[in-house]
C-alpha cells in the first residue's frame, strides 16, 4: 500500500499546471455546445465531469506538493496561466448550479472568483519585482482579463450582481491597459521562446472574453462597444486560424493547452452576439452571418480541444507510467 501511495505521489508531481487550461478549454466547450444543438444538459455534463477530474488532479498535486505551486506562481510563464485553475472552477460552478443546486454554484462561483483574484495579485507582485519586457507573453492577459468568465458563469443571483458587473469594468479595463503594451512588445522586444508560443494562441481570448461577459451581464449593451469588441474578436481569431500553421508544428509541451479555450470563447462570444442581434430586431440575414460564423468556430474549437486533449493523455499517460516504473 506505501508503495501504491508513493507512486501516485510521484505522478502528481508530473501532473503539468497548464493542464488547468485544457480542463477550462473543455468545460467551456461542452457548455458552448448546448447552445448549438439541443443537448439538454448532457454536453455540459460531461464537460464539467472532466474538467472535475483534471481539476482535483491537480488540487492533489499542490496540496501534497504545495513549493510546485510557489514555484509555478513565480514563473513568468507558468505563472500567469495559473487563474485558469480558478477560470475553469467558475465554469463547473455553472454546471454544478444548473443540475445539482443553486447555492452550490454560487459558493463555487463565490471560492473561484476569490481564488482569481489571489492569484492575480500573486501574478502582479512576483511580475513587478525585477520586470523585464521580453518576460511578455500573452498568457499575461489571463490573469486581469480571465476574470471576466466570472461574468459568462455568473450565477444570476441579484445580490452579487454589482460584483459581477465590477469584475467585468476591471478585466476590461486591464485588457485596454496591457493590450497596447503586449502589440509594442511582440513587436519590438525579443522572440517568444518556442516553449511558450503556444501562448500566442491567448491573443484571441481577451476580446471574445470581454464580449461574452459584457453581454452576459449589462441589461442594455451598448451596439457600438458590441460591434467594436465582436469585430475584434472575429479579427482576432482569424489571425490565430492563421497562427495554427505554424502553431501546430511546434513540439509537444503542456503550454498547447493555450490553444483550447481562446477557440471555445470566440464560439461562445458569437453566439450569444447573434441571440442579441435578435433580441433587438436586427435583419435576419446578418443574424444568419453571425450565427454561420459562431458555427464555423464552434466547429473549429472541438477539433482543436480534441486533438490536444489526445496529445495531453498519449504524453503523460507515458509519462505516468515511467515514473510508476521507477518507483
Amino acid at each position: 500500500m506505501a508503495t501504491r501511495m508513493m507512486t501516485l505521489h510521484q505522478r502528481l508531481q508530473h501532473a503539468p499546471t497548464p493542464m488547468a487550461g485544457l480542463a477550462l478549454g473543455i468545460s467551456s466547450l461542452g457548455w458552448a455546445w448546448e447552445s448549438f444543438a439541443p443537448l439538454g444538459g448532457v454536453a455540459q455534463i460531461c464537460g464539467a465531469l472532466v474538467a472535475s477530474v483534471l481539476l482535483a488532479l491537480l488540487t492533489a498535486k499542490f496540496v501534497l506538493h504545495p513549493r510546485l505551486l510557489w514555484a509555478d506562481l513565480a514563473h513568468p510563464v507558468v505563472g500567469s496561466v495559473v487563474p485558469t485553475f480558478a477560470m475553469a472552477t467558475m465554469v463547473v460552478s455553472k454546471a454544478a448550479g444548473t443540475w445539482l443546486a443553486p447555492t452550490l454554484g454560487v459558493t463555487l462561483w463565490l471560492v473561484a472568483v476569490a481564488l482569481h483574484l489571489l492569484f492575480l495579485v500573486a501574478f502582479v507582485v512576483h511580475r513587478v519585482r525585477g520586470f523585464e519586457l521580453h518576460h511578455m507573453v500573452p498568457a499575461w492577459f489571463v490573469p486581469p482579463v480571465g476574470i471576466i468568465v466570472a461574468d459568462v458563469a455568473f450565477p444570476g443571483t441579484a445580490a452579487l450582481h454589482p460584483l459581477a458587473l465590477g469584475l467585468l469594468w476591471l478585466g476590461m479595463g486591464l485588457y485596454a491597459v496591457l493590450l497596447p503594451v503586449m502589440i509594442y512588445r511582440l513587436i519590438f522586444a525579443a522572440e517568444i521562446p518556442d516553449p511558450a508560443k503556444p501562448t500566442i494562441a491567448i491573443m484571441a481570448a481577451p476580446a471574445s472574453l470581454s464580449l461574452a461577459g459584457y453581454l452576459s451581464v449589462v441589461a442594455s449593451p451598448s451596439p457600438l462597444l458590441v460591434a467594436l469588441l465582436g469585430g475584434i474578436a472575429v479579427l482576432m481569431t482569424l489571425i490565430i486560424y492563421l497562427a495554427f500553421i505554424r502553431l501546430l508544428r511546434l513540439p509537444y509541451s503542456p503550454g498547447y493547452a493555450a490553444f483550447t479555450f481562446p477557440m471555445v470563447i470566440g464560439a461562445t462570444a458569437l453566439v450569444k452576439t447573434a441571440a442579441w442581434m435578435q433580441q433587438v430586431g436586427f435583419h435576419h440575414h446578418d443574424i444568419a452571418i453571425v450565427h454561420g460564423l459562431a458555427t464555423l468556430e464552434i466547429v473549429v474549437a472541438s477539433v482543436i480541444v480534441g486533438y490536444v486533449a489526445l496529445r495531453y493523455l498519449s504524453f503523460y499517460l507515458g509519462t505516468w507510467r515511467l515514473a510508476a516504473g521507477a518507483a
